[in-house]
């Protein structure tokens, strides 16, 4: 049996563990049925080494359940990035990594030098396609720079361009909490031997970390106008879809801090969303021809979104708010439509009497928006019937519960 370790060979798998046990499920041990008890046991000590202190449990309904309780404002460092710095290595890694980075201080060297440098240094022997693969994976990374000199490849160290000055360290400080991709933030700094000492987010959705290796294929794909297959699962679903579209854009919820991608689907042949916390992983195919007009059409479209849906079906929506404000105490109200309206009509109908109207896909969204003038609003009408009498139904039941007067559905209440 092999000994435990908190290290981890692919990120997706503690990536899954952390998101659905500790993030949004609440889970037992009893709720792990895909694999061993003893691969529940392994992966939960690995997320106990990872987030310590911020680990906590509950019991329900006899079974003890984890769960990650963290004050975001005042934690200096997302403790989720800590994943990301734990992948496992073999003892020839380490003594490759070293002894490669040491041989190229001095001077520039192929393969076969680096080879003869390493087996000479460490006593040990390696084959030169070892040491080559070694050297390409550095290369890719950026560490070190490969130049061809006659037939063969010279390696070399490839130096630091941008000097880590005091102010630039206070940037990386603000960025890898503030900015996706935060943990690279925290790979600077740990390299730097710094601190976050400087700033505290009041929103800081620390959750978003476990998503960045996907939010990062994504991001390529739209750069390089490919499509994707990707594999999207809902937490509600065991089933996981395949979906092959072409992504363009990445969309962030104010509200929530959820992330979605853009996509347009080319078998539904239309734009759709999907959370990036949904997705399991990501393909990049081929470049798509006509992807510089599918992101005119998008950007043409957005107008007509008002939070991520572009709805079931090609049909504009449209939804109408009879709203009471008193013009000469309540202006910051006004200001505040017109802000936050997304382009909708606020038309003034009579003394302190206000109608605001928007065309849209899917008139769902908007919903939680007009929940907050409750109390103002004198009626709400759509073309989505359904929209309307869930709102009814939502503050009726919000009136049952205070004892109040039931609103009228439909015109004014």
């Amino acid at each position: 049996m092999s000994d435990f370790s908190e290290l981890i060979k692919n990120f997706d798998k503690i990536r899954d563990y952390m998101r659905d046990f500790y993030v949004y499920g609440f889970k037992s041990r009893a709720d792990f049925t895909k694999k061993s008890s003893r691969t529940y046991d392994n992966e939960k000590r690995r997320c106990e080494s990872y987030l310590g202190e911020y680990m906590k449990w509950d019991y329900k309904s006899g079974n003890k359940s984890s769960f990650i309780s963290v004050d975001c404002a005042h934690i200096p460092l997302n403790p989720l990035y800590a994943a990301w710095k734990s992948k496992s290595f073999t003892a020839n890694d380490i003594v490759l990594h070293f002894c490669i980075l040491d041989a190229l201080q001095a001077a520039p060297m192929t393969v076969d030098e680096l080879t003869d440098f390493i087996c000479d240094k460490s006593e040990m022997i390696f084959d030169a396609q070892t040491v080559r693969n070694k050297c390409k994976e550095y290369v890719k990374l950026g560490m070190l720079r490969q130049e061809k000199q006659g037939r063969a490849f010279v390696y070399s160290i490839n130096p630091q361009n941008i000097p880590l000055t005091p102010k630039l360290i206070d940037a990386v400080k603000f960025f890898q909490g503030a900015a996706p991709f935060g943990e690279i933030g925290s790979y600077i700094l740990d390299s730097e031997n710094q601190d976050n000492d400087l700033f505290a987010f009041k929103h800081y959705y620390i959750a978003h970390t476990l998503e960045d290796g996907i939010l990062f294929d994504l991001l390529s794909a739209i750069r390089q106008n490919r499509s994707v297959f990707f594999a999207n699962q809902s937490i509600r679903s065991s089933n996981s879809i395949i979906v092959h579209a072409l992504p363009l854009k990445i969309f962030v919820s104010a509200g929530t801090g959820r992330r979605y991608v853009c996509m347009y689907s080319f078998r539904k042949r239309r734009f759709n969303t999907f959370r990036l916390d949904y997705i399991k992983s990501v393909k990049v195919d081929k470049e798509v021809d006509f992807a510089a007009e599918l992101k005119e059409r998008l950007n043409n479209n957005l107008d007509k979104v008002w939070g991520v849906s572009f709805g079931g079906i090609h049909r504009l929506e449209t939804i109408s708010m009879k709203l009471c404000i008193d013009e000469r105490h309540e202006q910051y109200i006004i200001d505040r439509i017109k802000r936050e309206g997304q382009g909708g009509e606020l038309k003034r109908l009579d003394d302190n009497t206000f109608l605001y109207t928007k065309e849209m896909f899917d008139s769902t969204d908007i919903v939680p928006w007009i929940k907050t003038f409750t109390g103002r609003i004198i009626g709400l009408e759509g073309t989505n019937e359904a929209v309307v009498k869930r709102f009814f139904s939502d503050i009726n039941r919000m009136a049952h519960m205070y004892g109040i007067a039931a609103a009228r559905e439909g015109g004014d209440s």
